[in-house]
C-alpha cells in the first residue's frame, strides 16, 4: 500500500526568536545599566546639576546648585571648574563664590580642599584669559587652606599670568606677586613700562612694597613715577613715598630730581645752592651727579664745591669721581677746576707744630 507523500515542514521565520532576543537583551542592557549606574551616581548626579546651573536664569539658583555639584566630589568639581571659563560673568562669578565658600567652610583635615587645588591649577594654562582670572582670584584662600602643599605651583600660575599679554591677567597677576606664599616682586618690574596704567599701578605696588628676602624699589626709583601720565599711578607713588615717612618738602624735591626735562632739573641746581630751605643739600646733588645730561652733572659738582667752602665743610668724596671717572671729558676738566678750588682756598695742611 502507498503511502500518500510527507509534505515538507515549513522553515522557520528568520525573525521568530527575536521579540525573545530582543527582550533577553534589553534585560541585560537594563542590568547593565543599573549596575553601571549604581556605581556612578555621583557622575550623573554632578552631570544633571551641572546641566541644571547652566540654565538657571537667576543667581540664587545658580549658587544653589554650584554649591551641590561640589558635594559630588572630584567629578563635580570638575564640573563646576568648566563653569570658572564660561564666558557667562554671571556663572564665573557664581563657580569663584562656591569655591571660595567651599574652601573657606572646609572642615580642618577635609581632603576637599586639597582636591580643588589640584583640578583648578590643573585647568590654568588651558583656560582662556577670564578664566584664568577667575583660577587667580582662587589662590589665596587655596594657599590660606592647604599648607605648603601648592605654594609651588601657585608661583608658577602667577609667573605665567606676570608674562602673558592680556592687561587685566597681569593686573590680576601683580597684585598676587606681594603675597606672603607667592613673592614674586623681580618678576613684576618688567610690567613698569607697561602701557596699561592699571598694570604700572599694581607693578609699583607689588615692587615698593617692603619684603623680607627681596629688596623693593628705592625712593629714587620711585621718584621717576611721580611724573607717570596717569593720575591714579601717581597717588600710588605719593602714597608709597608717605609709607615711607618722606615729607612732602622731599617729594617735591625728588620731583624736580627726575623731571624728564633737563632744564628744570638744572633749575633744582640752584634752589639747593641758594635755597637755605633745604637744611642738606649734599644727597640732592650726589643723585643729580649720576643724572643722564653732562650738564647736570658738571653743576652739581660745582654746586657741591660752592656749598662746601661756604659751610666750611669738606668736599664730598663723590666730586673727586665725577673729577677722574665721569664719561664725558668737559664734566671731568669742570670738577676738576672746582675741585682744585676748593684746595686752593683751604690751603696747604700743615704740621701741628708749625707756626
Amino acid at each position: 500500500m502507498n503511502l500518500p507523500p510527507t509534505p515538507p515542514l515549513p522553515e522557520p521565520s528568520p525573525t521568530a526568536g527575536w521579540p525573545k532576543q530582543l527582550g533577553r537583551a534589553a534585560v541585560f542592557l537594563l542590568v547593565m545599566f543599573s549596575t553601571w549606574a549604581a556605581f556612578n551616581t555621583d557622575w550623573l548626579a554632578a552631570k544633571w546639576t551641572a546641566h541644571r546651573l547652566a540654565r538657571a536664569d537667576n543667581d540664587t539658583q545658580r549658587t544653589a546648585y554650584a554649591e551641590r555639584l561640589l558635594r559630588y566630589g572630584q567629578v563635580g568639581v570638575r564640573e563646576l571648574g568648566h563653569c570658572l571659563e564660561a564666558d557667562d560673568d554671571a556663572l564665573r562669578t557664581v563657580a569663584v563664590a562656591a569655591f571660595k565658600k567651599s574652601l573657606a567652610t572646609a572642615p580642618e583635615h577635609d581632603p576637599s580642599p586639597r582636591v580643588i587645588a589640584a583640578v583648578i591649577l590643573d585647568q590654568f594654562t588651558t583656560a582662556p584669559p577670564h578664566g584664568r582670572q577667575a583660577i587667580l582670584q582662587l589662590l589665596p584662600p587655596i594657599l590660606e587652606r592647604t599648607g605648603g602643599a601648592f605654594v609651588m605651583r601657585c608661583r608658577g600660575v602667577v609667573a605665567e599670568a606676570l608674562q602673558h599679554d592680556d592687561p587685566a591677567l597681569q593686573f590680576a597677576a601683580a597684585q598676587l606677586a606681594v603675597h606672603p606664599d607667592i613673592r614674586l616682586r623681580a618678576e613684576v618690574r618688567p610690567l613698569l613700562n607697561s602701557a596699561d596704567a592699571r598694570v604700572r599701578g599694581a607693578a609699583l605696588f607689588a615692587a615698593a612694597s617692603p619684603s623680607a628676602d627681596e629688596p623693593p624699589l628705592s625712593d629714587e626709583e620711585l621718584f621717576r613715577w611721580l611724573h607717570d601720565p596717569d593720575e591714579t599711578v601717581r597717588k600710588i607713588c605719593h602714597d608709597l613715598l608717605v609709607t615711607r615717612e618722606r615729607t612732602e618738602a622731599e617729594i617735591t624735591l625728588g620731583r624736580r630730581l627726575t623731571h624728564p626735562d633737563a632744564t628744570e632739573r638744572l633749575k633744582l641746581l640752584l634752589d639747593l645752592r641758594y635755597d637755605d630751605d633745604v637744611t642738606d643739600p649734599e644727597p640732592w646733588l650726589e643723585r643729580l651727579s649720576r643724572d643722564g645730561e653732562p650738564a647736570v652733572r658738571a653743576g652739581a659738582a660745582r654746586v657741591a664745591v660752592e656749598l662746601s667752602l661756604h659751610r666750611f665743610q669738606p668736599c664730598p668724596s663723590w666730586v673727586s669721581r665725577i673729577a677722574e671717572a665721569d664719561p664725558h671729558p668737559t664734566v671731568r676738566g669742570v670738577a676738576a677746576f672746582y675741585r682744585s678750588q676748593q684746595t686752593a682756598a683751604r690751603g696747604p695742611v700743615r704740621p701741628a707744630s708749625s707756626p
